[in-house]
């Protein structure tokens, strides 16, 4: 997908407006290949925005903080009139810190983390419009079996994550399974699925 997206992509630029230098991001679970996606984001827009699209697409569930970790150096949201300690804003435009090569990371929540891999795997000039960036491509939905019958599952129990080697369950099989309901959350095609309350 990566070689494709490095002669596909401008075939989809917009026929009028401006370029800009574009970065091509590949975004990953940092423990499993099976969620991944494919950005395009200009350089001039900011950590800041991309933190808030990884949030939309993939994450948030309760307000939590969240960072990125670019050559040893944090950069934060801004709360409460700044970043912690030695960490920096993530208001911070992507072409003052990353370049094409740059591998770094993205935690979501500091208790219950979501952990994700970045790098910059090219960059060109282009249009895309008034967005900051633009998804190019994202990995299909794993399909999950149930822990009882191994019909497709449609909720995983988050109780049963720690305890047994298949979490899921069907809708028949979750309204009689014996952890309490509180423990379901719907099965999400996103890294964050079963942690908090995320929903997707």
């Amino acid at each position: 997908m990566t070689r494709h997206l490095k002669r596909c992509s401008p075939d989809h630029d917009l026929p009028q407006g401006r370029d800009a230098r574009l970065f091509r991001l590949r975004v990953e679970d940092a423990y499993s290949p099976l969620f991944w996606l494919d950005l395009e984001m200009k350089a001039g827009a900011t950590l800041d925005d991309l933190d808030d699209f990884l949030r939309g697409i993939w994450l948030e569930c309760c307000g939590h903080l969240s960072s990125f970790d670019i050559e040893g150096v944090s950069y934060t949201v801004s709360t409460y009139g700044g970043p912690f300690d030695d960490d920096r804003s993530m208001d911070v435009e992507l072409a003052e810190v990353l370049a094409d090569g740059t591998r770094f990371g993205h935690t979501y929540d500091f208790g219950t983390s979501t952990e994700l891999k970045l790098r910059v795997v090219g960059e060109r000039e282009g249009r895309i419009g008034r967005e900051p960036l633009r998804v190019l491509s994202h990995n299909e939905a794993p399909e999950w079996a149930c822990m009882v019958c191994d019909r497709p599952a449609a909720e995983i129990c988050t109780y049963c994550i720690y305890e047994r080697e298949n979490p899921f369950l069907c809708d028949a099989h979750a309204e009689e399974h014996d952890c309490e309901e509180e423990a379901l959350l719907p099965v999400v095609n996103s890294p964050r699925m079963g942690m908090c309350g995320y929903t997707g």
